[in-house]
């Protein structure tokens, strides 16, 4: 245990700045890149409709282009093997070339409770709004879970 909470305060360390912004942006607290404004939640509304390997390795984009200002939701599931006691945190976030890249991985969860994690694999559920205040909207996004691809398409 102490261990992982070792690692987990050395992951918090080495992701601390992220896109110039002093802090990690995995709490409800919104975040500025390049212009636009990213708030990172441990949760979605209502159901994804994609399907990935398994089901639960899956992202979507949910566009609201006629709002004022226009944004973009991702909302997505990640499994990263049995993760229990583990959560989602937003990792990488940029706004560079037309395209909004974003990276999440799975960490130890410092609020856990528990001694030890189940084998049973759990999926985490995330969303990602994008406010374009002060920046064009992007042409594309694309979002990483860890280093692989989970979505790719055109906004």
């Amino acid at each position: 245990m102490r261990r992982r909470a070792l690692l987990a305060s050395a992951a918090a360390v080495s992701t601390a700045s992220l896109a110039g912004c002093p802090t990690p942006p995995w709490t409800d607290d919104p975040t500025k890149i390049d212009g636009a404004e990213v708030t990172f939640r441990r949760e979605y509304d209502g159901d994804l409709d994609v399907t990935g390997s398994g089901g639960n390795d899956v992202a979507e984009v949910r566009r609201r282009l006629d709002e004022d200002p226009p944004r973009i939701v991702v909302a997505g599931s990640l499994l990263d093997g049995p993760r229990r006691c583990y959560r989602v945190t937003l990792f990488e976030a940029a706004l560079d070339d037309g395209t909004l890249r974003l990276r999440l991985r799975s960490e130890d969860d410092p609020d856990s409770d528990v001694d030890r994690c189940s084998d049973i694999a759990e999926p985490h559920p995330y969303s990602v709004a994008v406010v374009f205040a002060h920046a064009p909207v992007p042409d594309r996004v694309v979002v990483r879970h860890g280093e692989e691809t989970v979505l790719e398409e055109s906004v």
